[in-house]
């Protein structure tokens, strides 16, 4: 998605209103998080900006940056928690485990159904 060059439409500080919705929406869509990491990811008192961008294909994403790291961003209403987000909170999105054969498929690249290497 970010490969290629995006466009910034825009750049503000979000509002206290703004970012007790947010706090509510990513409590709601990742219920594993504990009070105290949504905290460190959102926090109260520290600046917290939303940035619109449109990507190369003109796609619309929204992207949540607090101490100028990206930490979530929205995408057709759906938000997903970028890698810094992943790395400060691991534990966050649900481990696979797989076989090993199937694991050196899927860093070659296979995708789930698009590759027909990965049903052999």
């Amino acid at each position: 998605m970010f490969v290629k060059p995006f466009r910034v439409k825009s750049n503000t500080s979000i509002k206290g209103s703004d970012r007790r919705k947010l706090k509510a929406d990513i409590g709601a869509s990742f219920p594993s998080l504990s009070a105290e990491q949504l905290s460190e990811l959102i926090p109260n008192k520290e600046e917290l900006n939303v940035l619109k961008i449109y990507t190369h294909k003109g796609d619309a994403v929204t992207v949540y940056v607090t101490h100028k790291n990206p930490v979530f961003f929205e995408v057709e209403k759906k938000l997903y928690p970028t890698v810094y987000t992943l790395w400060s909170c691991s534990d966050l999105l649900p481990a696979l485990t797989t076989w090993p054969a199937v694991l050196q498929k899927l860093a070659g690249g296979a995708g789930t159904l698009k590759s027909p290497n990965l049903l052999m």
